[in-house]
């Protein structure tokens, strides 16, 4: 994957240009089509994703809870924690999105320090709207 697509995702945008590519070696480009499943709630978490482009909804326990667009994170708290998928995510629209497999997720937000503090900051920020 190209290193430079990268910058435009927001928890990718601090970082430098060896970080950025670091990150793009772990990183694919995938297209999904409208209505397709990204993310299953309570599966085990073995991917996170970004979207590029395109829509996708959020939802926990049946209840639609979020909108994402480009630039939006999703399953960071699954493939940080090892843990169970805390929602489902779908695609609205036919989406391109950077897919990074949990383990090399867990990597490099350990080897990347201001990814790594970039994913902390989300992860507080979404674990402190589930409990609400």
């Amino acid at each position: 994957m190209d290193a430079a697509r990268l910058k435009s995702i927001p928890v990718f945008a601090p970082l430098g240009k060896r970080e950025l590519r670091r990150v793009a070696e772990c990183a694919d480009e995938i297209e999904v089509g409208a209505g397709e499943e990204l993310l299953r709630e309570g599966r085990y978490a073995f991917e996170f994703f970004a979207i590029k482009d395109g829509a996708a909804e959020v939802v926990r326990d049946g209840t639609h809870v979020a909108d994402l667009g480009p630039g939006d994170v999703m399953g960071e708290i699954g493939a940080l924690s090892h843990g169970q998928r805390t929602a489902s995510v779908i695609a609205r629209i036919p989406s391109t999105v950077i897919f990074i497999r949990a383990q090399d997720f867990r990597h490099l937000a350990d080897e990347l320090p201001a990814l790594g503090e970039q994913i902390r900051q989300l992860v507080d920020a979404r674990m402190r709207s589930i409990d609400d």
